[in-house]
């Protein structure tokens, strides 16, 4: 469910610190054991990143993506630009099925007039 807590109390409440139930549930579901670079690990911060990169690489232009983690700079953001690497091209193809639905209605038209 879209509004359901991830993270809750014994009571199924809101958990006011949540980075000592993350702490917790990382370690007892063991998704840091065994890795020794801290760089690697599981962290609260690992889920924001995580969802900046699904927005990026689904298809969500940067803006918005800077918008929802409330960054001030999209120069914060641009660090998820690399996951987008064929923007570019939808973007293009975006545009030339624009145009081409635009070429076919005017056909349409033309030959409902004739």
């Amino acid at each position: 469910m879209p509004n359901e807590l991830i993270f809750k109390d014994a009571k199924g409440k809101k958990i006011a610190d949540i980075s000592n139930a993350f702490a917790k549930a990382v370690e007892e579901l063991g998704l840091n054991d065994g890795v020794t670079d801290s760089r690697l690990k599981v962290t609260f911060h690992t889920l924001r990143h995580t969802y900046a990169s699904w927005l990026v690489t689904d298809g969500t232009d940067l803006y918005t993506v800077m918008k929802l983690l409330g960054h001030s700079t999209i120069s914060m953001t641009e660090r998820y630009s690399h996951l987008s690497s064929d923007s570019l091209r939808k973007a293009v193809d975006k545009l030339d099925m624009s145009l081409r639905k635009t070429q076919a209605q005017k056909v349409v038209h033309l030959n409902a007039a004739a």
